[in-house]
């Protein structure tokens, strides 16, 4: 007979939830949590309708710590990569991103990812980044070290020892330069840069998920707490999932595993 919901053995089998270093953060901030990819995450905190006008008409911070991070570093990176998407990386140029797509050979789509390209080293070697979605971390990352020619290029996966926090809206600037060495107006979107974050390195980029503008940021954990606890204090409006998920639709954005899989392809997703 099957176990009950209730019983022992159903409880020691339900796989336990990955969370993110902020996780005692938001649960100080009263966030109400749901499991997603593999994760317990705040779904909302103040409510859902508050957390999305606040990004549509201020500024709002979300965890996004469990989407996936790597970073790779090697020659002819772009082209190699180049291989596995739609888009002309090639193209890019130091500082610039590319929103895009990574396809199995019938053309269907492995995972939706954004790739920052960081420039070319005197010996040759090219380095960038990929943030890709939580729930398809560990394929993105056999797929890729499947197809790199790893004589050449090297894959850092800095997806658990790394937060990503997402600050968006029309006052994403205002909210975070105070904290941030480098001048962050100039930074076109879809552009990033490696920056000093309280008087720590970190990597930001002006992308986001949102429709809004704002600011992804990639930092050592101490230094990510510390940023939310600053941004709070300032005014920021701590938003969730629910949110997020809210304002992506309204931006016509796709939602990986809901809006496109690997049964879709890029014509087909439009």
């Amino acid at each position: 007979m099957a176990n009950s919901p209730g019983s022992p053995e159903s409880q020691s089998e339900t796989p336990k939830l990955a969370r993110t270093p902020l996780f005692d953060q938001v649960v100080a901030q009263n966030a109400r949590l749901t499991a997603f990819a593999g994760w317990e995450m705040p779904v909302q905190f103040s409510g859902l309708k508050k957390e999305h006008a606040a990004v549509r008409t201020a500024v709002g911070i979300f965890d996004i710590s469990h989407m996936g991070k790597f970073a790779f570093n090697g020659k002819q990176l772009r082209e190699q990569l180049q291989s596995l998407v739609p888009s002309d990386l090639t193209r890019l140029q130091p500082g610039q991103a590319q929103y895009t797509v990574l396809l199995n050979p019938n053309g269907g789509i492995i995972d939706d990812i954004i790739f920052y390209y960081q420039g070319e080293e005197e010996s040759g070697e090219q380095r960038g980044m990929m943030i890709v979605n939580g729930a398809t971390c560990t394929k993105d990352k056999d797929w890729l070290l499947a197809h790199l020619d790893a004589d050449s290029v090297t894959l850092q996966d800095l997806s658990t020892s790394k937060v990503l926090i997402a600050v968006q809206g029309p006052l994403a600037i205002s909210h975070l330069q105070p904290f941030v060495k480098e001048a962050l107006a100039p930074v076109k979107a879809f552009g990033h840069l490696e920056a000093t974050v309280l008087g720590k390195p970190a990597f930001i980029a002006r992308t986001g998920y949102t429709g809004e503008d704002g600011f992804e940021l990639m930092l050592d954990p101490d230094v990510g707490i510390e940023l939310w606890h600053k941004l709070l204090e300032s005014g920021v409006t701590p938003c969730g999932l629910g949110a997020r998920d809210t304002l992506r639709l309204e931006a016509a954005m796709a939602l990986y595993g809901q809006d496109i899989d690997d049964t879709t392809t890029p014509l087909e997703a439009g």
